[in-house]
């Protein structure tokens, strides 16, 4: 009888569209609302850093301040990603969800509290941020993984494409509430409000009638190691290519963010406001490309958008280094942001799709840590080309390099996977025998199979 209140494993829903599907709408909209509120939470976070620093109101540099508060963010996502996926795998995915929503809103109220009533209010601000961090590196695995479950493993890429997009176009509407808020207000309207979007996150989490990893899945089941995530992304020859390939387009991207203000500003002399629109251009050709990528139907044609898109995104970054006025800039940003988002969309699907369904939260936390990890590694190689090199020989030089990887890589994964055959997932349904589970498939490559070509991109 309990089982009428939750969608079966393995059970597909009705064929329908997305916006039709219930669960869908509810976890779409509870992902942007939360992702506006975190947006806004940054913006306002950082304007009232700048603002203490030029005030002269702390003895830390503006940057260092910066830094650490970025460092506080990015931290839980790299140390607790296995122990955050094997969370997702083995308990209940409402109450993860609804938990993880109720303590960041919990935190980001503990922010705009400690900034308001304490005089020395920075190390609350670190400490609930490293928090709320810590409650999105489970929440984030818990409703990938959940995904699937919620539109079918068939409509699994479109369903991801579409909330890819919706997420992009909630981070450009959450810095930009961010400022206005801030300007109405001052910070403390804007945690009010963030907490609010957090709340709004755990009531929708509560409404999604589908669940994984209940009691009732887990019974006779062995728990996973702690890092079989990780094993399960190095069996799969296709996916740990493309992990590789994506390390390193990461560290190239972003590395040139540490530049770009300096090409926009210095080289082109762009005004404030012209460079706070480069971040909007780019994210609407994110949401663009997302939404592309969304329409893909057979994995041959997304494995070759996957790999188009690499090789594009590198492409436009020296494609910047050429540009004469910041009219052109704009053009190249939005371009590159839809190749990101096709990037995005087509690497998110054939990973999720290719992982068995019963270890896909550590799956993607461990792909998540990874990536958060190279990132914080990448802004020191951002500062360093700057002091090596012209900031647009810096761009020229990022973008043939990753020309380059997206060359390597394609030229080890498209003979191996680009057959219809190949390139379709073989992960067993959700449901299916342990045994037949933890057998590799032999589609999959070894963990010793990882190219060289993409390896040593890193």
């Amino acid at each position: 009888m309990k089982q009428a209140f939750h969608t079966a494993p393995g059970a597909a829903p009705p064929a329908q569209p997305l916006w039709r599907n219930r669960d869908f709408v509810l976890a779409s909209s509870a992902r942007f609302i939360a992702t506006a509120g975190m947006g806004a939470v940054i913006i306002s976070v950082m304007l009232h850093l700048q603002n203490l620093a030029a005030a002269g109101q702390t003895s830390v540099a503006g940057p260092w301040l910066v830094a650490a508060y970025l460092l506080s963010s990015a931290l839980p996502l790299v140390l607790l990603a296995p122990w955050a996926g094997r969370l997702a795998d083995t308990r209940d995915s409402r109450t993860l969800a609804t938990a993880s929503s109720v303590v960041s809103a919990a935190a980001v109220a503990g922010m705009g509290l400690g900034m308001q009533y304490l005089d020395n209010y920075l190390p609350v601000l670190f400490a609930m941020t490293f928090l709320l961090d810590t409650a999105q590196a489970v929440a984030g695995p818990t409703w990938q993984a959940l995904l699937p479950r919620i539109v079918g493993e068939e409509r699994t890429p479109r369903a991801l494409g579409t909330m890819q997009a919706t997420i992009m176009i909630a981070g450009m509407v959450g810095p930009v509430a961010g400022g206005l808020l801030s300007g109405w207000g001052g910070s403390g309207l804007v945690f009010v409000v963030a907490s609010g979007c957090y709340l709004a996150m755990a009531a929708g989490a509560m409404l999604i009638r589908t669940r994984r990893g209940t009691a009732a899945e887990r019974v006779g089941k062995e728990p996973p190691a702690l890092l079989d995530g990780l094993r399960l992304i190095r069996r799969d020859g296709l996916v740990w290519a493309l992990v590789l390939g994506a390390l390193f387009f990461i560290t190239v991207g972003e590395a040139t963010n540490v530049l770009e203000v300096f090409l926009a500003r210095d080289e082109l002399g762009a005004t404030e406001t012209q460079y706070g629109l480069l971040a909007a251009s780019f994210g609407l050709g994110m949401a663009s490309g997302a939404g592309l990528a969304s329409r893909i139907t057979t994995h041959p044609i997304r494995l070759r958008a996957l790999l188009v898109s690499m090789a594009l995104t590198s492409a436009f970054l020296g494609i910047m280094s050429l540009v004469p006025n910041m009219e052109l800039l704009f053009v190249a940003y939005t371009a590159m942001g839809a190749s990101c988002g096709m990037l995005n969309a087509c690497f998110g699907a054939i990973a999720i799709m290719r992982i068995p369904e019963s270890g896909r939260g550590q799956a993607m936390a461990i792909i998540g840590g990874m990536t958060r990890a190279v990132a914080i590694g990448a802004l020191a190689l951002g500062g360093l080309l700057g002091a090596l090199l012209p900031i647009r020989v810096s761009f020229l030089v990022a973008g043939v390099g990753g020309v380059l990887a997206a060359l390597a890589v394609t030229a080890y994964v498209l003979p191996r996977y680009g057959r219809e055959g190949a390139a379709t997932p073989a992960v067993p349904a959700a449901g299916a025998a342990p045994a037949a589970e933890s057998a590799a498939p032999a589609a999959l490559g070894t963990a010793g199979a990882a190219p060289a070509a993409a390896s040593g991109g890193q």
